[in-house]
């Protein structure tokens, strides 16, 4: 008789060592992403200006515009209008004393005496224009000509290559998920084929080059400027210096720990076990995650990093879309339709059909994306399921491509227009009020601050209102030791004020009713000194 040989068993270190490898690759991928995305900053309000609104000054050498957050300078514009009507400044602004909140423009070296009049416009947390003007004097006032004029229409080349380049570059990294966990966890074999690379290697390229484009065209997209101006050296770092470019340059940054996982998968033995292609496919969703939560960042949202339940939402609604897309482009192939991936990928279509109606149900309740698509999410996830259960009860010879026209359709369209979504859907602004992403006017168009001097005493106040709010913000201007402190009451209700940066105080207050009312101001300097100052508020 003969001895039957035996197979060696796994030695449990190489196991362990490849699941901490694994790990450390997840890891690595998540620490780029948090690393390299900056929390989003939301829509900037103007706070102070130099020289102040109606302001009576001698000769200044450069007009200065400080926000309530860091604004890319180069993708705003300022433009001036001398006493005669003529434009004098032509140069894109440039941060002040390496402060990212503050821009500033030159003054022309030929000055007149008279009212200068000053536009300004800056990109809000959508890249739709948030602007204002004001005016100030030379020497003695003349009534301005007009207000200059600025250029925030999109050119249709720029908003077309931009927009379809965000939208391909989603795509795509959804696609390649799908493929790269279809190779790790349910059909190992298939990587062997000249299809299954050719795919893998063509979705790299369209996240990679869409992303690069999306961030080329990201400044004249925000700057309202020609297609000829993507690569000025000024619009790319202004295009870096934004939330959403930001998330792109992060995008390419986790790509490289992803792009180095993604090659020892192509390139290694199938696992072995059904513990080493779980081990790879929960590596793969790990640093999918990662790099499709990009979008996420990039997408306009309130103030601060978003919250666990969006992040979870948003992630987990890609991955969901991904696996299915990827199985069912693969099956198209014939390596792909032996029995036991058939089987794998009709266990998981499933559990990624019910993490699928989870995340839309998760966006709906987080209030994020309304409408179609938590409801779209939910009817494909339907489709799934019954597809899933479809799947093995026919012979694997049979025909795959019938039945998988319907899921694959649904899985497409939602794909593409998911993309399409993080292109053009509107987020949750800063300062929101009512339908998600509407900002209201007064922050589009930005009144210029009320410039209030009494004695040595000298602010500059914001008055945004809100639906049933007053948010004020108050900068003194005057030089102040530390100690200063600033108190408000808007008729006799106390408004609340917080140190909002240096020498600015920030708070809201809850309308009393329509009328007329006066909001006070008290200055405490360190030293003792109290000042009182006075400006009459509408509420309508």
């Amino acid at each position: 008789m003969k001895e039957r040989p035996r197979v060696a068993a796994p030695r449990p270190r190489a196991g362990a060592g490849r699941l901490a490898a694994l790990v450390l690759l997840v890891a690595a991928c998540w620490g780029t992403l948090l690393l390299t995305t900056a929390p989003a900053t939301g829509d900037p309000v103007l706070l102070t200006t130099s020289p102040g609104n109606t302001e009576v000054v001698k000769s200044p050498d450069a007009v200065v515009l400080t926000f309530d957050r860091p604004v890319p300078a180069a993708l705003a514009t300022i433009r001036i209008l001398d006493p005669d009507g003529s434009q004098v400044v032509f140069t894109r602004p440039s941060h002040v004393d390496g402060r990212e909140d503050r821009i500033s423009v030159p003054m022309p070296a030929e000055r007149h005496e008279g009212t200068y009049a000053v536009a300004w416009t800056v990109p809000s947390s959508r890249l739709e224009p948030v602007s204002g003007s004001f005016t100030f004097d030379v020497s003695y006032p003349i009534q301005p000509d007009g207000v200059p004029d600025i250029e925030t229409t999109r050119n249709p080349v720029v908003a077309a290559v931009h927009l379809t380049a965000r939208t391909l570059s989603v795509a795509a990294m959804v696609v390649l998920a799908g493929l790269a966990f279809f190779v790790a966890a349910i059909g190992p074999a298939t990587v062997r084929a000249r299809a299954t690379r050719w795919w893998i290697r063509t979705t790299w390229w369209l996240v990679v080059g869409g992303t690069l484009v999306a961030f080329v065209s990201l400044g004249p997209y925000a700057a309202w400027v020609p297609w000829r101006a993507a690569f000025d050296p000024r619009l790319l770092a202004g295009a870096a210096e934004s939330d959403a470019g930001g998330a792109l340059l992060a995008r390419l940054a986790i790509l490289v720990p992803a792009t180095l996982g993604l090659t020892l998968l192509v390139k290694s033995p199938p696992a072995a076990t059904a513990a080493g292609r779980w081990q790879r496919g929960a590596a793969v969703l790990g640093c999918a995650s990662a790099v499709l939560a990009t979008w996420t960042f990039a997408d306009p949202r309130p103030p601060g990093a978003p919250s666990p339940l969006a992040l979870a939402a948003d992630a987990g609604l890609l991955v969901a879309l991904a696996v299915p897309a990827g199985g069912l482009l693969l099956l198209r192939f014939p390596v792909a339709r032996d029995r036991h991936a058939i089987s794998r990928f009709a266990r998981a279509v499933p559990v990624f059909a019910a993490l699928l109606a989870l995340a839309g149900t998760a966006q709906a309740w987080t209030g994020q994306r309304l409408g179609w698509l938590p409801a779209g999410s939910l009817a494909l996830a339907a489709v799934l399921a019954v597809f899933a259960w479809l799947l093995p009860r026919r012979p694997v010879k049979a025909r795959l491509g019938p039945r998988a026209v319907a899921p694959a359709g649904a899985a497409v369209v939602v794909t593409v227009a998911t993309a399409t979504l993080l292109a053009l859907a509107p987020g949750q602004s800063a300062h929101a009020q009512g339908p998600a992403g509407q900002a209201p006017a007064a922050i589009r168009q930005q009144a210029p601050p009320a410039r209030l001097v009494s004695g040595t005493a000298a602010l500059d106040l914001v008055v945004i209102p809100g639906a049933d709010r007053l948010d004020v913000r108050v900068s003194v201007l005057s030089p102040a030791g530390d100690g200063t402190t600033v108190t408000a009451a808007l008729g006799r209700a106390p408004v609340p004020l917080e140190r909002a940066g240096t020498a600015c105080w920030a708070g809201r207050v809850s309308t009393p009713g329509p009328g007329r009312w006066e909001l006070e101001l008290t200055v405490r300097a360190g030293d003792g000194r109290t000042q009182t100052v006075k400006q009459p508020i509408d509420v309508r």
